[in-house]
């Protein structure tokens, strides 16, 4: 009976303790937050300054600058009067060391939004009529692809090297009416975004602490006063971390043992928290591009042309898991 109790007054110890050191951790963690800035990346480093500064824990979002030229023709091509109205598509595009499979990719991308079809329904089904050389010399089809490109390159850690292709995901809404979509991570190591029309993407520009999170998540669009809360402007290009970014600390940071406790208990922990924004004045066109790291997780690819949705809650990555 005494080896009982003295074995239970051992486990009511470890777990007080344990209980104390999660309380320490997540208050150390909230000191360390609340002073993150976002990183925005000079027109020299773009790409590589970016990569090296998501490797620190405190940066959840980046914004890529420098892509104007790109982005511009993407939004001269996608969103003038010939564009589709209604259009939901997410495709594959490989990015390694063949710089032809990212052409033909993001030809037929261009060419399901050009040239789009009630009768098709994977991207895959619109490389017809390809000639490698008239499309190494369009702008639209190297802007999708530097872009493709580019957030491949930002594959760190257990992905460098092994990660090299991208989902690319693009919607055009010609009746986007989202009232309170509810702010989220993505399930993924990162996430490329940029608003190529319409209300640009709500996000933290700081890591969240829990209880931020959760008011985000309670309170919606009363919440709105939170400090590090913003709107992307219409072609800026930022990288939002996801709950399964892993990458080396930078060289000048020391592991710390308190964020490790953070993070085996708060996976939202260096993830940047977002959502879709509310329709200005009801319902308004909107028009996006994301890419996201062809990690495995969720390698699902759709088609669908023409068909009017009110995006009530938002252009969520649905019939995934990459959102929660």
């Amino acid at each position: 009976m005494v080896c009982c109790s003295a074995a239970l007054s051992l486990l009511t110890l470890s777990f007080i303790q344990s209980t104390y050191l999660s309380c320490v951790a997540l208050t150390v963690l909230a000191s360390l937050q609340h002073t993150s800035p976002k990183y925005v990346a000079s027109s020299s480093e773009e790409w590589t300054g970016a990569k090296l500064s998501l490797r620190d824990p405190n940066c959840c979002v980046v914004s890529i600058t420098g892509l104007d030229h790109h982005l511009l023709v993407l939004q001269e091509h996608f969103c003038g009067p010939d564009a589709p109205s209604d259009l939901d598509l997410r495709a594959r595009i490989r990015c390694g060391n063949d710089n032809t499979s990212t052409t033909y990719d993001c030809f037929k991308v261009y060419n399901s939004i050009i040239k789009p079809s009630q009768t098709k329904y994977n991207v895959s089904e619109f490389g017809e009529d390809f000639a490698l050389e008239a499309a190494n010399e369009h702008p639209c089809i190297v802007a999708l692809a530097s872009l493709a490109k580019g957030v491949a390159s930002l594959a760190d850690g257990p992905l460098e090297g092994i990660c090299k292709d991208v989902h690319m995901r693009i919607v055009f809404a010609s009746n986007y009416e989202a009232k309170d979509p509810m702010f989220h991570t993505d399930k993924c190591p990162l996430r490329g975004y940029v608003t190529l029309a319409g209300p640009g993407t709500e996000y933290m520009s700081r890591t969240s602490r829990p209880s931020e999170y959760v008011t985000l998540r309670t309170l919606g669009a009363k919440a709105t006063a939170m400090e590090g809360l913003q709107m992307a402007s219409i072609l800026e290009f930022i990288v939002m971390k996801g709950d399964k970014y892993e990458a080396p600390l930078p060289t000048d940071m020391k592991p710390s043992i308190i964020r490790a406790l953070v993070g085996s208990i708060w996976e939202r922990d260096a993830a940047c928290v977002h959502r879709s924004p509310p329709a200005e004045n009801g319902s308004a066109r909107r028009v996006i591009l994301s890419l996201d790291l062809a990690d495995g997780d969720d390698n699902q690819e759709w088609y669908e042309y023409n068909k009017r949705r009110g995006w009530r809650s938002g252009m969520t990555q649905r019939k995934s898991r990459l959102v929660v």
